[in-house]
């Protein structure tokens, strides 16, 4: 009897701890998607402002680059043990190569856009990869949602194409998307922990990113006002680079994978909501709609 008196607080205590953890793993995915929508937003203000990418990138991996650079150091064994094929399209699909293309694409569509058809075709792109490359079939019932996702993002392309400038963002973040997607691949088959991803993807590009702006310097930066450049420096550098990354990670180990990768559906929602006000950006009926059947696909992309 004493021994069954005893385990009630224990289980109690030990359901506490376990509710703890799930709130607070939902605090940190809410935080993750506000981010991910300042950052499309950050995008298109910088394009606005005539900001290069390159000046973008230097407040993006700057500052990561520089608080992940111990983690690099320390890991580097483990790191560089990982395939080359892998290590290449980590830093490729997350890195400065993934940042130039979605910067140069938010000159040429709005914010809505591109915040839906990166995150929103993600799960397509992993899918394909997935199924050609490393030959695992779907699971029960994706193919339905996967079907929704490809309608959304076809219905976006093909009502706005006659924008010449719209055109050509759809593409990059189409480009871009599937370098998220092999990255996200690469970076499961690599065994990297997030922490050692994160390492790599900072340190490395701002690595190549030094070297470009040693022959082309980020003259924009100093034109540009002190309040944007701060505002820029805490999006990129401190939000994108660092908090986003950490706080997704935990999000993964407290809820799991299917309910964190939900959350980029609720990207787009979120990052158009707030371009109204921001930048005046009023989404078009067409990209509402081709939105509506990419979050839903999304959701049930995650689900199964």
């Amino acid at each position: 009897m004493s021994t069954s008196i005893q385990a009630k607080p224990l289980l109690s205590s030990s359901l506490d701890t376990q509710r703890l953890a799930i709130g607070m793993g939902y605090l940190a995915l809410a935080v993750t998607v506000l981010i991910w929508a300042g950052f499309f937003l950050s995008l298109r203000a910088g394009a606005r402002a005539n900001l290069t990418p390159d000046a973008l990138a230097l407040l993006r991996f700057g500052p990561a680059g520089l608080v992940f650079l111990p983690v690099l150091i320390q890991r580097w064994q483990r790191i560089k043990a990982v395939p080359l094929q892998h290590l290449v399209a980590i830093v490729a699909g997350s890195g400065l190569p993934y940042f130039l293309i979605a910067s140069e694409a938010m000159h040429h569509a709005p914010v809505s856009d591109g915040s839906t058809l990166v995150p929103g075709t993600l799960p397509l792109f992993v899918a394909g990869i997935t199924v050609l490359v490393y030959r695992q079939k779907l699971a029960a019932g994706q193919g339905k949602a996967l079907m929704l996702i490809g309608t959304g993002a076809t219905l976006m392309l093909a009502l706005n194409h006659g924008s010449g400038e719209v055109w050509q963002g759809y593409v990059l973040f189409l480009v871009g998307s599937l370098m998220w997607a092999n990255f996200t691949v690469s970076l499961r088959q690599s065994g990297l922990t997030p922490l050692e991803g994160a390492a790599l993807i900072s340190t490395t590009s701002l690595a190549l990113l030094l070297c470009w702006l040693l022959v082309y310097p980020p003259l924009g930066l100093a034109t540009l006002p002190l309040h944007e450049l701060a505002l820029q420096g805490l999006v990129q550098g401190l939000g994108v680079g660092i908090l986003s990354t950490l706080c997704y990670a935990f999000a993964v180990a407290k809820l799991g994978a299917s309910r964190a990768t939900a959350a980029g559906a609720l990207t787009p929602v979120l990052a158009s909501l707030l371009a109204v006000p921001l930048l005046g950006e009023i989404p078009s009926l067409s990209a509402l709609a081709g939105m509506s059947l990419i979050i839903v696909g999304v959701f049930l992309a995650s689900r199964r």
